[in-house]
């Protein structure tokens, strides 16, 4: 088996279908199994997961307790049989024609290759490509595409040799937000080799109850919550691999810097109301992310200033603004 699709499903009932159905290819499914982990769905994703084993051939189906996101790909990366492993979010889908492709790049036997991204709306409609064409066109060491690719850490971009995980012992956190900008550099570590695949290959659905897009005060507490657990995690991972891998260190350190742009954009592009805006600051404070420190220019800078002076009557004004 040369690769093995992993779908993380915890109530998608809405999305399940089109994302499975989007893994399979009649006249490829004797090199790929789709392998679904429903982590306890309430609704009828698993009910319609079973309906689809009928007809697509190499469906397979975990069921499991709800345990979070880590823990299915954890449980998927085990039970996978495939060479190769592709870890998606059974709310999205593989764009058509891209396994064929996949396919034929990973007989090459790398270690890692990468494909392009749409992103698009809940209606289908492409808002944005992720990379300009012939973004990245020599094969890389894991450390080399860390440093251009700190930023985009998302797991379905990636093929990964399943090794990678076994004779590593490398696992995804259960139960954070943000887990593959934790373990993206532990993996990248022991890469030698990363392709490109110049291909759109994965369609990302924005959708406005997400975990990370939606307004609920508790969610998005917890958010910032797993951006502290993910920046501790990777000043330690850093500091362990100073000396043995130094240019994976700087993107290491590159991408801590990065998150305290993104707490900047969450406390500035969503609205809380000042109760909670005052409880993600304090949370934000006894961790070292406040006052904010990220660069900014122009009224961004002005905004900036006053969350760090006048945090309650900022939000009020951005909240007014939104």
């Amino acid at each position: 088996m040369l690769l093995s699709i992993i779908i993380a499903a915890y109530n998608v009932e809405a999305f399940i279908e089109k994302c499975i159905l989007s893994c399979y290819d009649k006249d490829l499914f004797e090199n790929i199994e789709i392998l679904v982990v429903d982590d306890g769905s309430t609704d009828h994703t698993l009910k319609k997961v079973i309906c689809l084993k009928e007809n697509v051939k190499n469906l397979n189906v975990i069921e499991q307790k709800n345990q979070g996101l880590g823990a299915s790909r954890n449980i998927g990366l085990q039970a996978a049989k495939g060479k190769y492993v592709w870890m998606i979010d059974g709310d999205d889908y593989i764009e058509p024609g891209s396994l064929t492709v996949i396919l034929e790049n990973i007989e090459e036997d790398l270690d890692l290759y990468c494909v392009n991204y749409n992103v698009s709306d809940e209606k289908g409609k492409v808002l944005y490509k992720a990379y300009p064409d012939h973004y990245i066109t020599s094969i890389l060491s894991g450390s080399e595409y860390y440093s251009i690719n700190y930023e985009k850490n998302y797991t379905w971009q990636y093929i990964f040799r399943r090794d990678l995980f076994l004779n590593n012992n490398i696992v995804f956190k259960e139960r954070i937000n943000m887990q593959d900008s934790e373990i993206l550099p532990k993996i990248l570590n022991h890469v030698q080799s990363v392709k490109y695949v110049d291909i759109v290959g994965y369609n990302y659905v924005q959708y406005q109850n997400s975990f990370t897009n939606t307004q609920d005060a508790m969610k998005r507490y917890k958010y910032f919550q797993s951006i502290i657990e993910v920046r501790d995690s990777l000043l330690q991972y850093g500091e362990s691999i100073k000396t043995q891998n130094p240019e994976l260190y700087l993107g290491v350190q590159k991408k801590l810097q990065s998150l305290k742009h993104v707490v900047f954009n969450h406390l500035v592009f969503y609205k809380y109301k000042n109760e909670d805006f005052k409880k993600n600051i304090s949370l934000l404070k006894e961790a070292g992310f406040y006052p904010v420190k990220t660069k900014v220019e122009g009224k961004m800078n002005l905004i900036k200033i006053g969350i760090n002076y006048f945090p309650l009557l900022t939000n009020y004004i951005l909240n007014f603004v939104k």
